[in-house]
């Protein structure tokens, strides 16, 4: 059996002294779990005035909690300014892909 040092290993080890290349080829793209990707929003709202369905992290929608907002859990919305338009109208919550995953791991979760 040939040492992996020999003259027929095609595949060259690589030097770790040298620096790490990005990927031309794109094949970064193809998984969402690249280090250059953006993490997936956990709150999703929809402006019932413009329409647009938005991203936002728990922060960013708790800052929409400012006076005067009407907040009516049941139902999961709240009449605030919204951040797409900046107008006052109906937002309706929703938990993030990311966040839906993990209540569904959850036992006992919906």
């Amino acid at each position: 059996m040939p040492d992996s040092s020999s003259p027929f290993d095609r595949v060259k080890k690589p030097d770790p002294t040298a620096p790490r290349e990005r990927d031309g080829l794109g094949k970064e793209a193809l998984y969402t779990t690249a280090p250059t990707a953006a993490p997936p929003p956990q709150i999703e709202i929809t402006c019932e005035r413009c329409g647009v369905l938005r991203g936002l992290n728990v922060i960013d929608a708790l800052r929409l909690l400012k006076p005067p907002v009407v907040w009516i859990p049941p139902r999961t919305r709240i009449w605030s300014r919204c951040p797409t338009c900046g107008r006052r109208a109906w937002l309706n919550f929703e938990l993030g892909q990311a966040l839906r995953v993990l209540r569904q791991q959850v036992p006992g979760g919906r």
